[in-house]
């Protein structure tokens, strides 16, 4: 089950759910099971965050929500009727985080040495956008790059925490891609300045499509990450070949700064990166989570 947030013919964004290869409406699944369960004056989800910030988000609650209405009516007139339009899982999340050199072979790539700790950097959540939308290049900023990650989504609020509980604390898994203004980032870096400019311009953090929760990714280890532009690819790794695990990640983040449910953390970008075009098509996926897929203008 993976649950993803879209925006309904009225305007109103809603949670959805992937169900079998079907999209349904989360958020009235939601509303049926509490009339099933006689809990009518329970919280609205109508928002994905809400979910998530509510401590709600878990593959066992969006089982029994659709077990349970199954159990009373058919399914059917839940579907989502194409075209779906999405919106990134979470819209408005306090902090996004990325994990800079987490793949032996990106970092020689950059010319860069491995780090002996994790490098972490923000982007800025106006950079997000949803699955399908586009990529806009800004007009004389040079080069401009893909980086694809799988990123985790907080689901407590940590601070100072063990690796061996990071999992305690996080909702799910989702993809990101990473977009920097390559040429700007060399420039700031070379001048000791921080990467936060050439990361965070308009449309440069899509995520999506989908949040998929915790447990229902067995082994995160072998999940499979691949970036293609217009059907090449470009970059391809299993997650065994970071150099920090996702645990590692979130308890050094957590010893820094207090993480907020909702917060976004991207785990690192493989070998590979290289430049995006005008008219180019991106697809970030990662095995089990979702293929992200987006144009450039």
């Amino acid at each position: 089950m993976k649950a993803f947030s879209f925006i309904k013919d009225d305007g109103r964004v809603q949670i959805g759910l992937a169900l079998e290869g079907e999209l349904y409406n989360f958020s009235l699944l939601w509303e049926l099971y509490k009339q099933i369960k006689s809990q009518g004056r329970g919280p609205a989800l109508e928002f994905l965050q809400i979910m998530v910030e509510a401590d709600f988000f878990s593959l066992e609650t969006l089982q029994e929500v659709v077990e349970s209405v199954q159990e009373v009516r058919p399914l059917n007139d839940l579907k989502l009727k194409p075209p779906v339009v999405f919106q990134p899982p979470i819209g408005r999340p306090q902090k996004i985080l990325c994990v800079g050199r987490n793949y032996r072979a990106h970092a020689k790539e950059m010319g860069n040495e491995v780090p002996s700790e994790p490098i972490f950097f923000s982007k800025s959540p106006s950079a997000l956008i949803g699955h399908e939308a586009e990529i806009a290049l800004p007009r004389d900023i040079g080069q401009v790059d893909h980086e694809g990650e799988l990123a985790v989504v907080v689901g407590k609020p940590a601070s100072r925490i063990r690796p061996e509980r990071a999992f305690d604390y996080l909702a799910g898994y989702t993809v990101l891609n990473d977009v920097t203004a390559r040429d700007l980032q060399r420039q700031d870096i070379r001048a000791g300045r921080p990467w936060f400019r050439s990361k965070s311009f308009d449309t440069f953090c899509p995520v999506g499509p989908f949040l998929v929760p915790k447990g229902a990714v067995a082994d995160y280890h072998q999940l499979e990450l691949e970036v293609t532009v217009n059907g090449e690819t470009r970059q391809q790794a299993r997650l065994t070949a970071m150099i920090f695990d996702i645990e590692e990640i979130v308890a050094y983040i957590s010893r820094h700064c207090t993480l907020q449910p909702g917060d976004i953390i991207a785990t690192g970008t493989p070998a590979g990166v290289g430049p995006l075009q005008k008219g180019d098509e991106v697809v970030c996926s990662v095995s089990e989570i979702g293929a992200l897929r987006n144009k450039v203008k």
